[in-house]
């Protein structure tokens, strides 16, 4: 069976299943408890790609990120993501890349949460060679359920260039991140890492099909409890100039409402 098909699959399950399992527990009358209400919070993310595709050298590079929920007739969080290259290959360059930005409302199920909204990409990369030069849009949305100890759920961002230079390539791009994480006490949580699946329309390609592990400590001293994590992923897609490996490090610090 090819690749894509095994996905959309999983994605098909995923959309089947998730809401279904809340749906059993309001009927049995004992709904699984909601996911913690989204909170604002900073974080700040080190990736290291030690190794490429079809390329020699290295890179490393740190997720600058945001979020900031907000009512509006409704529920929203709006999230921002600013990617800063620290290291490169000798033929590559450092700098700021393009800037995305999530607007999402947020509707509470019986045991689970739907966030549906919409997805921007801002070029605002220092270097062409470190964004695309167009600005793109598209739909995201996820859902996030817990289990006992498990949450579980997905969530998928798309990026279709609308404006910039015609001397710049389209962008044609959905990613898909699969969410699995097993609570362990004191604080402690194992699970799956990111896991981007990324599916580049312009290329017609699998770009990146990462499997991988996370790590994360919780530490709530104080009124803004700090998380640290560490994940290990490995490329399966064999796409030229895509990471093989990637090691991602991260704090993230949940602010006060």
């Amino acid at each position: 069976m090819h690749l894509h098909r095994v996905v959309f699959a999983a994605l098909a399950f995923a959309f089947a299943v998730l809401p279904t399992q809340s749906r059993a527990a309001e009927i049995s009358g004992s709904p699984t408890p909601s996911p913690a209400p989204p909170a604002p919070s900073v974080s700040i993310e080190q990736e290291v790609s030690p190794e490429y595709d079809g390329e020699s050298g290295s890179s490393s590079l740190v997720n600058v990120r945001g979020q900031l929920p907000y009512v509006a007739g409704a529920q929203y969080v709006l999230r921002l993501k600013l990617p800063i290259v620290i290291s490169a290959p000798a033929a590559a360059v450092t700098g700021a890349g393009d800037l995305t930005l999530f607007d999402l409302a947020v509707s509470d199920v019986a045991g689970g949460r739907w966030l549906e909204g919409v997805t921007i990409r801002v070029p605002t990369a220092q270097n062409d060679s470190l964004g695309s030069g167009k600005y793109s849009v598209g739909p995201a949305f996820g859902y996030e359920t817990v289990d006992g100890p498990w949450t579980l759920g997905f969530f998928q961002q798309d990026f279709f260039s609308v404006i910039g230079p015609k001397s710049r390539s389209p962008v044609g791009q959905s990613k898909i991140e699969p969410s699995v994480t097993l609570a362990l006490a004191p604080g402690w949580s194992i699970g799956l890492s990111t896991m981007a699946v990324t599916y580049d329309w312009v290329k017609n390609e699998w770009t990146e099909v990462p499997v991988g592990l996370r790590v994360a400590k919780r530490f709530s001293r104080g009124r803004s409890p700090l998380e640290a994590s560490f994940e290990v992923e490995q490329n399966l897609a064999d796409a030229r100039g895509a990471p093989a490996w990637t090691i991602r490090t991260l704090l993230k610090w949940t602010l006060p409402r």
